[in-house]
C-alpha cells in the first residue's frame, strides 16, 4: 500500500507541468504580439528640436563623414520683392554681407567653404566645415545674422555693387529668352520678375526699405537649419542655443498672392533679334505647387514630354518646376532658325495631347523609372532641407516611389486637362523669327 505520506507527488508534478506549458505558451504568444520595429532607413537617425525662438533644428549624425554640411534656410526670397522694387531680397542680403566683406575668407581660414544666395522662395547659406571648427563657423555665421544689423555705409556699398553688376551684365540671348518668358507666363505676379532687379528698381530701394525687410522675415522662426556629419545632435544643439538663441522671432508673411491671370487661347509672343545664332523657344503653362497632391504627376508629364521631344539629344528640355506657389511646367529649346518653326508645332501639340491620348505603358513605366531614380539619388539632407522649405511630410523620401508608381495614365490626362483649362499654352520665340514664324 502506497504511504499517504506521498499520494500528493504526482498530482503536484502534473500540475507543474501543466503550468509551466501554459506560462510557455503565454510567452510565445505575446512575443508574436509584440510589434516588429521598421527595419532601418537613411533617415532613422535623424533627429529635430526646435529651440525656444522657434527656430527649427535638423540633424544627421554620419561618423564616416570628413565634413559638416550645414544648410541654413530663410523662407523669403524675391517673392515679397515690393512693388516697384524688384530686387529687395537680393539687396537685402548683399547689405548684410557687407558689414562682414571677409564672411568667405573667414570661412575658408577654417578649412571651411560657404556659399550662400535668393531664390524666389527662399534666401540661403550653405556651408561645409570639418567639425572640429563647426562651432567657430556657426559663431562666424551667427554674429552676422542674429548680432550685426544692417549699416548705412555696408547698404550703400552693397547698391552700388549691384548696380554696377547690373550694368557689366550681357546677358546671352538664352537668358533673355528665359526672363521674358517668365515675365509673359506670370506677369505681374512675383513669380513673373527676376531676382536681381534692374538698375532703376534697385536705385529707388532705400535703406528703410532693406531694414523692414529684414526685420519682417530674418527671424528664427521663420528659419531651419540642416546638419548632416560627424558631429552629435547634442553638440549641434548645445552651439545654436549658445550662439542663435538670441535670434528674435515674429509673425510669420505668408506667401498669398493673388494668382497670375487667365489666358484662355494659345498665345504667341515673338522676339526679333535678327543677329542671333539660334532661335530661342521657351513655352509652358502655370503648374502645380509642390505640396499638391498632383505635383508629382506634373513631374511625370514633363518626363514624358522630354522623352518625346527629343531630350535626351540636348535639344529640348522640360521642367515641373518645384517652388512654394504653383510653379511652371514648361520646356525650352535651343536651335537653328528653319528647324524653329517645326520643332515649337510639335512642343505646342505634344502638351495638348497628353490631355487628350492615354499614354503607353512602356512610356509611362519608363517616366516613373526615371523619376524613382531622380528622387532616390538626391542626398538625404538634401531632401531634409526640402522637407523644411516646402513643408512637405516627413515621411515624403521614402514614400515618394509609391506614389509615383500609383500614378496612371487616366491620372495624366486629368492633370493636363486641368491645367491647360486653368491657362492656355504661352509660347514664346526670340531670335530670326520673321521670316520662320509669320
Amino acid at each position: 500500500m502506497r504511504s499517504a505520506k506521498y499520494s500528493w507527488l504526482p498530482m503536484m508534478l502534473l500540475w507543474v507541468l501543466i503550468s509551466t506549458s501554459a506560462a510557455m505558451a503565454q510567452k510565445k504568444d505575446a512575443g508574436r504580439n509584440l510589434p516588429v520595429p521598421p527595419p532601418p532607413t537613411p533617415y532613422s537617425d535623424v533627429k529635430r528640436d526646435s529651440m525656444l525662438n522657434g527656430m527649427q533644428i535638423i540633424s544627421l549624425e554620419r561618423a564616416g563623414d570628413q565634413k559638416v554640411k550645414c544648410y541654413l534656410t530663410i523662407r523669403t526670397g524675391s517673392i515679397f520683392d515690393l512693388t516697384g522694387k524688384t530686387g529687395l531680397a537680393r539687396l537685402t542680403l548683399d547689405s548684410l554681407l557687407a558689414v562682414n566683406p571677409r564672411l568667405k575668407e573667414e570661412i575658408e581660414s577654417l578649412q571651411g567653404s560657404i556659399e550662400w544666395g535668393v531664390s524666389r522662395d527662399t534666401t540661403w547659406f550653405n556651408i561645409e566645415i570639418p567639425a572640429a571648427n563647426f562651432d567657430t563657423g556657426m559663431e562666424i555665421l551667427g554674429r552676422l545674422l542674429v548680432v550685426e544689423s544692417i549699416r548705412p555705409d555696408a547698404f550703400k556699398a552693397a547698391q552700388a555693387a549691384l548696380i554696377s553688376e547690373i550694368r557689366n551684365q550681357k546677358p546671352t540671348q538664352a537668358e533673355r529668352a528665359d526672363e521674358s518668358f517668365f515675365k509673359a507666363l506670370y506677369g505681374d505676379h512675383p513669380y513673373g520678375h527676376n531676382l536681381n532687379g534692374n538698375e532703376p528698381t534697385i536705385s529707388g530701394i532705400k535703406l528703410g526699405d532693406v531694414y523692414d525687410f529684414m526685420r519682417r522675415f530674418y527671424m528664427a522662426n521663420n528659419a531651419s537649419v540642416v546638419v548632416a556629419g560627424n558631429i552629435t545632435h547634442e553638440r549641434v544643439m548645445r552651439t545654436f542655443k549658445g550662439l542663435w538663441g538670441g535670434w528674435a522671432k515674429g509673425q510669420i508673411i505668408q506667401a498669398t498672392f493673388r494668382s497670375p491671370a487667365q489666358n484662355t487661347q494659345l498665345r504667341v509672343i515673338k522676339v526679333e533679334q535678327a543677329d542671333a545664332a539660334n532661335v530661342e523657344i521657351r513655352g509652358g503653362v502655370v503648374g502645380l505647387k509642390v505640396t499638391d497632391p498632383d505635383f508629382l504627376v506634373t513631374e511625370l508629364m514633363a518626363r514624358i514630354l522630354q522623352a518625346r521631344l527629343g531630350g535626351e539629344a540636348g535639344e529640348v528640355t522640360v521642367r515641373s518646376w518645384p517652388q512654394v506657389l504653383p510653379g511652371p511646367l514648361a520646356f525650352s529649346a535651343s536651335v537653328p532658325a528653319d528647324k524653329a518653326p517645326e520643332l515649337s508645332r510639335k512642343m505646342t501639340e505634344s502638351f495638348a495631347a497628353l490631355a487628350t491620348n492615354s499614354i503607353a505603358g512602356e512610356e509611362l513605366a519608363a517616366a516613373k523609372s526615371y523619376l524613382i531614380g531622380q528622387y532616390a539619388s538626391l542626398p538625404v539632407e538634401l531632401n531634409l532641407r526640402n522637407i523644411e522649405i516646402y513643408s512637405l511630410p516627413r515621411n515624403f523620401p521614402l514614400n515618394v516611389a509609391t506614389k509615383i508608381e500609383a500614378v496612371t495614365s487616366a491620372d495624366i490626362q486629368r492633370v493636363a486637362k486641368k491645367l491647360l483649362d486653368a491657362n492656355a499654352l504661352t509660347l514664346l520665340v526670340s531670335g530670326k523669327v520673321s521670316e520662320s514664324f509669320k
